[in-house]
């Protein structure tokens, strides 16, 4: 295959667990999806699916208890050589020296929540030129100019003065901002973005999609944008891949997911979004009962309790797989396909 029809990143039945003394909690259990240079996959489901562990289990920084039980995480490198290079992130020491390289270097994450993730008694700069420093081996000096104008790049206004600010002295909106340059300091290929717009106004919530946009043309990366928002889904990504209860269960190109969901689950998180075209003083679509507690997951398909289309003795018997139903899109139901 050439290098352009290859994934850069290939996670095949990813399994983490996390293991605490009430019992086993699978918080991702057998997610696949590839992701290619210069596109964008949408990880999209309700809260508590999946989502950001499947994120942090790429990187291997899976807090503890939990931890990567099965699976494998293919990252395609360029070597020194210029000849690419494939490595297993799922056989990596969580504390090596080559995972090290990786997040910033070749991975970047973006979280949640700013506040959160930034250090609150080091100024936007201390922690921007670490960054550069650790990845391009600049001098301080340099470091802080590179610093500056990953700033500039992403919109804030005067970085000269913003860098030697603190987290809480910037507003939501430039903290997401600041905290899309620390991550873009290494240059990474794969930028995951974990609820960028999250607690953010709408005018801003474009703004940082545009600038997400913006820096994709320009630096050529891959783009992991994990959400429950499906507008932002359907502006942004090119694939969609749509997990529930720590699994996969519907994937394919975003037109496809849109106009053809297969999956139960999938068509009713679609028929869940407000419209303006919806008849006035009529309730919104709800989806029936709520996500299983993980210590209580149910037998068979772990969607079957809620589903519209479930069938007794078939669903609740039987864990479906992810299959292909068509050239481009696969789907875990039993609705195609006998167990």
């Amino acid at each position: 295959m050439a290098a352009a029809d290859q994934p850069i990143l290939d996670v095949r039945d990813l399994r983490t667990y996390f293991f605490r003394e009430e019992g086993t909690v699978k918080a991702v259990d057998g997610a696949s999806f590839e992701v290619f240079a210069g596109r964008t996959v949408g990880i999209v489901g309700e809260s508590g699916c999946g989502k950001t562990v499947t994120a942090k289990s790429i990187l291997r920084i899976v807090e503890r208890p939990g931890r990567v039980v099965g699976g494998q995480i293919y990252l395609r490198r360029a070597a020194h050589n210029g000849q690419a290079s494939t490595v297993d992130l799922a056989t990596l020491d969580p504390d090596g020296a080559e995972i090290r390289r990786i997040r910033g270097g070749d991975i970047a994450l973006v979280f949640q929540e700013p506040m959160s993730s930034i250090s609150p008694v080091h100024t936007i700069g201390n922690q921007m030129v670490e960054t550069v420093q650790l990845h391009t081996g600049l001098g301080a000096s340099a470091a802080r100019e590179q610093a500056i104008e990953m700033l500039r790049l992403v919109g804030i206004p005067k970085p000269e003065r913003r860098i030697d600010e603190y987290a809480f002295q910037l507003s939501g909106g430039l903290r997401q901002r600041a905290m899309i340059a620390l991550a873009l300091g290494g240059h990474p290929r794969i930028l995951i973005a974990d609820e960028p717009t999250t607690a953010l106004d709408v005018t801003t919530q474009a703004q940082i999609l545009d600038l997400l946009r913006h820096l994709q043309a320009q630096e050529q990366m891959a783009i992991v944008l994990i959400t429950h928002n499906l507008g932002v889904v359907a502006e942004m990504c090119d694939e969609v891949v749509v997990m529930y209860l720590g699994r996969v269960v519907e994937r394919g190109p975003v037109d496809a997911i849109f106009h053809a969901p297969k999956h139960p689950y999938t068509r009713m998180l679609l028929r869940s979004i407000p419209s303006i075209h919806a008849q006035v003083r009529t309730k919104l679509p709800t989806i029936a009962g709520s996500i299983p507690h993980p210590f209580n997951r149910p037998r068979g398909c772990p969607f079957h309790p809620r589903c519209p289309d479930f069938m007794p003795g078939v669903c609740d018997q039987n864990e479906p797989e992810l299959r292909a139903v068509s050239e481009s899109q696969a789907v875990s139901c039993f609705l195609y396909g006998a167990p």
